[in-house]
């Protein structure tokens, strides 16, 4: 009953699944025991050939790491069949795709059993990391343990195997800030890698699973590496712990675990975005960061740091070490006072505020791709990510650039553009769905979130829906005014960041805040914006879900989608997590769909 239920919110014809054909040609050409590149590449073509007429099924999740995936399946199909080759990555690469692309197109030639087993493996890895989750209790004492959190930081590290000295013979950047951070961490080290170098990049939070946060070359860790380094990692530490007790907190034990890969992998840079402030941050134990990035400034986690704006600066300066270049984009006087007096504390001198990201678009270089088109990530944050880029180009590859110079060229241009952070101002069409995702949660951020979103819809005759869930006891009425304001929404959803009434993936299992209380915090939000709607004399259109699932039923039961209409604009905002919870929802939902149409009893 509950599949029968699931498929009313969804397409009422499903596109044919191109992957069991590429698949089952696979698998008979690889029953032979002798297997040679012929026969790999004849049973692709014969894949190819079958699923020439019709678009593949891709799931939400793959559209929304891989964009390039929306290509027609004519050119899909003519990779399949080329990427056996030995040197297929260039060929691809001078047809015009990207490496992101290809590389998960080959992950579809994967069987099914080996991709199974790899998941239950990395599923059983995460729901052991979960037991390291702080819950409500330990958070409220995080003030006081936070002050030790490099010191057990650096312990448990060199405990598990890796000395510091060893972290530290590669180079890094490191990014702090309010808003930001994130998608100035992307940009550079997109800009890196489009310099021909190999990276890494750490970032929290993730949207579907914990192996996003370590990437290599732009890419999530593959999950049978991520299981291979966690294992060895948490039971190094577990056999070497003095009490029962004695084990790194999560996000701990995840940035350890991602100096291991680095260090492994012998990245050329690797990207540190830091987690929460900086000073304290389990990130900020490298010594030797030459390239500090502080992005714009606001009130934030004020129980953990500080509740004036000085003092959130000083928090996010902590990243400063000697001899660092520090690059910021913040405007507020008082905070570049402190930003100036930390770096002083540390023998720095002078500290760049980059110049605005519309100066580097004024040249011929640039005339191809006008500023007005840039996404808004860009937009704010390119600059801040050009200069840390050009920074270590210049200290680690002796590149010619004065600190703060304008420049641009194509291969910058390169690592701007093709620069993806997924749930970032993203756009992906889906079932019947135009859904836009960005994981604001701050009120600068939320004013630029529904200025995209405004933008993208204001000719769409679609109705609009709003979801919406933000974690935290701050305020949320100043966020709820600003995107009230953006549109006349047609439904405004509230849920918590649960995609479904158990998790669906173990990555998206949170102890900070009990179920309870997510629950009660949705209601509270959707009272808020119906308060809202009575000042503004309004529709009061509101309501609380318990969860994701229940959340896209509902908008369908209210917007059936035929084959002449139902087609939507959803905003879905306020938290990462909610958007990770949203594209696990659909993806659920879609599949039992496909299950009521293979077994229809």
């Amino acid at each position: 009953m509950a599949n029968r239920q699931l498929c009313r919110v969804c397409v009422p014809r499903l596109l044919p699944v191109s992957r069991s054909s590429t698949l089952s040609a696979l698998s008979s050409s690889s029953r032979s025991p002798v297997s040679n590149r012929q026969s790999m590449r004849e049973a692709r073509l014969r894949a190819a050939r079958e699923q020439h007429s019709s678009p593949p099924n891709y799931t939400l999740a793959e559209l929304v790491f891989n964009p390039d995936l929306q290509r027609n399946v004519h050119d899909i199909g003519v990779i399949e069949t080329k990427k056996c080759d030995k040197d297929c990555n260039a060929a691809f690469e001078h047809d015009g795709y990207s490496k992101e692309a290809v590389e998960q197109l080959n992950h579809l030639l994967i069987s099914d059993e080996t991709n199974k087993a790899v998941n239950e493996a990395f599923e059983a890895a995460i729901a052991q990391l979960n037991f390291l989750q702080s819950n409500e209790d330990t958070i409220r004492d995080s003030v006081i343990s936070r002050r030790d959190a490099r010191k057990f930081t650096v312990k448990y590290l060199e405990r598990s195997g890796l000395a510091l000295e060893t972290v530290e013979k590669l180079s890094y950047i490191h990014v702090a800030g309010t808003k930001g951070k994130g998608s100035t961490c992307a940009l550079t080290e997109s800009l890196l890698r489009h310099q021909g170098l190999k990276t890494g990049f750490y970032s929290s939070p993730h949207i579907l699973a914990t192996n996003e946060r370590i990437r290599i070359n732009g890419q999530p860790l593959d999950k049978a590496k991520f299981t291979e380094h966690f294992w060895k990692v948490y039971n190094r530490l577990w056999e070497l712990r003095e009490h029962d007790h004695d084990m790194p907190a999560y996000f701990k034990f995840v940035t350890i675990l991602g100096f291991h890969v680095f260090v492994e992998e012998k990245v050329d840079v690797a990207v540190l975005e830091v987690g929460i402030g900086g000073e304290s941050d389990c990130t900020n134990i490298v010594r030797n960061v030459g390239t500090v990035g502080i992005t714009s400034l606001a009130l934030e986690h004020t129980d953990l740091l500080g509740i004036t704006l000085e003092e959130i600066a000083w928090q996010k300066a902590g990243i400063i070490k000697p001899g660092s270049h520090v690059f910021t984009h913040v405007t507020q006087p008082e905070c570049l006072e402190v930003i100036r007096q930390r770096a002083k504390d540390n023998g720095i001198d002078t500290i760049f505020q980059v110049p605005p990201t519309e100066e580097y678009f004024k040249s011929e270089a640039t005339a191809a791709q006008p500023y007005e088109d840039l996404s808004a990530v860009i937009k704010l944050n390119g600059s801040l990510a050009v200069q840390l880029a050009m920074d270590y180009l210049v200290r680690a590859k002796g590149r010619e650039h004065n600190a703060n110079e304008i420049m641009m060229d194509q291969q910058l241009l390169d690592g701007l553009v093709k620069s993806h952070w997924p749930g970032r101002c993203q756009k992906v069409e889906w079932r019947g769905m135009r859904l836009f995702f960005d994981g604001a949660h701050t009120l600068e951020s939320i004013e630029v979130c529904a200025e995209w979103f405004h933008k993208n819809v204001k000719d769409s005759p679609n109705p609009k829906i709003l979801i919406f869930n933000r974690k935290g006891q701050t305020d949320i009425r100043p966020l709820l005014k600003v995107l009230h304001r953006t549109y006349p929404f047609d439904m405004a959803c509230f849920s918590p960041n649960l995609s479904a009434s158990k998790p669906i993936y173990a990555s998206q299992v949170f102890l900070s805040v009990s179920e309870e209380r997510q629950l009660g915090r949705s209601q509270s939000i959707a009272n808020d914006w119906n308060d809202l709607c009575r000042a503004e004399n309004t529709p009061l259109n509101s309501q609380a879900f318990p969860h994701l699932v229940d959340t896209f039923i509902a908008i369908r039961e209210k917007y059936p989608l035929t084959d002449t209409s139902g087609e939507l604009d959803v905003l879905v905002t306020g938290s990462f997590h909610l958007v990770g919870a949203a594209i696990a929802a659909l993806d659920s939902i879609d599949q039992s769909q496909r299950n009521e149409q293979d077994d229809p009893k």
